[in-house]
């Protein structure tokens, strides 16, 4: 397992945060979503997830798509994690179509702290 699989398991996939992510999607749905290319929707939302690292003086820990359902559909989001136990939800894909959206603003959400067993 690579130390970045060892940051996500540790953080975004833990059972305390799956339901924060969960929301987080929510959330992004239901905002005004424009619809875009795979390749611009990921060169645009990382530069968000910098700005907004930056403007939290933190640093981006790892990029990661999460697949979560909605009540609807089935969605992959990418996340960015921050070093200060923040995700940023950034662009989402349709996984019925393949459409790739992005959201008139990201939602952000602390994430519960890594526990160590």
């Amino acid at each position: 397992m690579s130390d970045l699989d060892r940051v996500a398991s540790a953080t975004l996939f833990t059972d305390q945060n799956k339901d924060l992510l969960a929301k987080m999607l929510e959330k992004a749905l239901l905002q005004p979503l424009v619809p875009m290319e795979p390749a611009a929707a990921q060169k645009y939302m990382e530069r968000v997830a910098v700005r907004t690292a930056t403007d939290n003086q933190t640093d981006i820990e790892l990029f990661q798509t999460v697949q979560m359902s909605s009540s609807e559909s089935t969605y992959v989001m990418r996340v960015a994690l921050f070093g200060n136990h923040q995700a940023i939800g950034l662009d989402i894909m349709d996984a019925e179509n393949g459409q790739f959206f992005i959201p008139e603003s990201c939602p952000v959400c602390q994430l519960a702290e890594p526990t160590i067993n």
